[in-house]
């Protein structure tokens, strides 16, 4: 088995997370993914890994001039990896949404 090409390595324990941080960070994640979804750079096609397609649409939304310092903070606050999981489950979240209307 291969190594993840898009793991976070870190030097040093990450301090505990507080929970006003954590939910300011949900928070923050859901609004540039909706933000995202408006500018056309969510669109997931699904011949694609789920994988791949969360960390491309994060580096799609971390390098964008209009959400990037906003997705920059927010990964200061948490780190890469805890970024990319509340990614996740915030498109697993709005797909099941789509599906069940």
């Amino acid at each position: 088995m291969g190594k993840a090409s898009h793991s976070e390595r870190l030097l040093t324990p990450r301090p505990i997370v507080m929970p006003s941080t954590l939910t300011f960070c949900k928070l923050n994640i859901r609004k540039l993914y909706a933000k995202g979804k408006r500018l056309g750079i969510a669109e997931w096609n699904h011949e694609a890994d789920y994988a791949d397609y969360i960390h491309n649409l994060w580096d799609a939304i971390s390098s964008h001039r209009e959400l990037k310092e906003e997705a920059t903070r927010t990964e200061e606050l948490l780190g890469k990896g805890d970024v990319i999981q509340l990614l996740s489950d915030t498109v697993m979240e709005h797909t099941s949404i789509r599906t069940t209307k």
